[in-house]
């Protein structure tokens, strides 16, 4: 039998490609982070520029990308929380996945109505021909300063509470300890979460 090496290199990369494709396909992780991180974040909550939805008083933080599939997954978990239970959704956006996440995110801080520019940007959410995830808003061609200093605030907290992934939700329980998690909760664990919303 006959070797060919100059075959194995680009059967070994063929390997990886599907070995990271494989990956690709796996749903993101849902990680609690600890207390500590979670009391961190929302020591410096004041700091982050948010969107706010819904009229309650319960509030539930959640780190995002307009870019991001698993922020658009969530999004489309909590539509029908929207306004009940004295619920609000504090959308704090981060632009870090692509290279339009940044424009969009300042798009949607700095349009009239920011929160109609947030649900463009989830309601029209697709994936590009590139197979890109993308959120629907068209990005900004100029970022105020006004914005990029709120942006990079948010994402100031973000990377000095060492949170990593996004969704990243952050809320005071009702026992007034914080609590934290990244990633896609199951519809049992948010419902667990949104009644555990002090």
């Amino acid at each position: 039998m006959q070797n060919h090496p100059s075959i194995r290199p680009n059967r070994r990369l063929t390997l990886r490609a599907l070995a990271l494709l494989a990956l690709a396909a796996l749903p993101v992780p849902v990680v609690a982070q600890s207390a500590r991180q979670a009391e961190g974040v929302l020591a410096q909550i004041d700091k982050t520029t948010w969107i706010a939805e819904g009229q309650g008083k319960r509030a539930l933080y959640i780190f995002f990308d307009p870019n991001c599939p698993y922020c658009h997954k969530l999004y489309g978990m909590l539509r029908a929380d929207v306004g009940k239970d004295d619920l609000q959704f504090r959308w704090i956006p981060l632009g870090m996945l692509t290279p339009s996440s940044l424009p969009k995110a300042a798009a949607i801080l700095q349009a009239e109505d920011p929160l109609q520019a947030f649900h463009k940007n989830e309601n029209d959410y697709d994936f590009a021909a590139n197979g890109q995830p993308g959120g629907g808003i068209e990005p900004a061609t100029t970022i105020t300063p006004k914005v990029r200093q709120e942006l990079a605030r948010n994402l100031a907290v973000y990377n000095g509470n060492r949170l990593f992934g996004v969704p990243v939700m952050v809320w005071t329980k009702a026992d007034r300890r914080a609590a934290s998690l990244t990633g896609v909760p199951s519809d049992a664990e948010l419902s667990s979460i949104l009644r555990s919303v002090r």
